[in-house]
């Protein structure tokens, strides 16, 4: 039977219809911090979580080891120019004025 966490503590066992079993994290009067076998962690209002006690116990937590990251050689990348619109219109217009001098 399903009851609001007001009988629960942090890291009780608990079941949730929609996300299984987990291991309350913490409790306060506004959220319900739950870490789920399956699905990790998830805040719920306190107020309106219905969760049933459960008897399975915690899975072993496994423990990853730290991944470093491999130093990689900086390439040197060249830049295209970018060409805005203002600079084309200024060469469009040196050009005109260049050719109309020329006549």
């Amino acid at each position: 039977m399903a009851k609001s966490t007001k009988g629960f503590s942090a890291k009780d066992r608990i079941e949730h219809s929609v996300y299984g079993t987990g291991t309350i994290a913490d409790v306060t009067d506004r959220y319900t911090m739950i870490d789920f076998d399956e699905h990790g962690s998830k805040k719920f209002l306190t107020s309106m979580v219905k969760l049933a006690p459960s008897d399975t116990e915690a899975p072993a937590k496994v423990r990853r080891k730290k991944t470093t990251k491999k130093k990689v050689a900086k390439k040197t990348t060249t830049t295209k120019k970018k060409t805005t619109k203002k600079k084309v219109a200024k060469k469009k217009a040196a050009a005109k004025d260049a050719g109309d001098e020329e006549e």
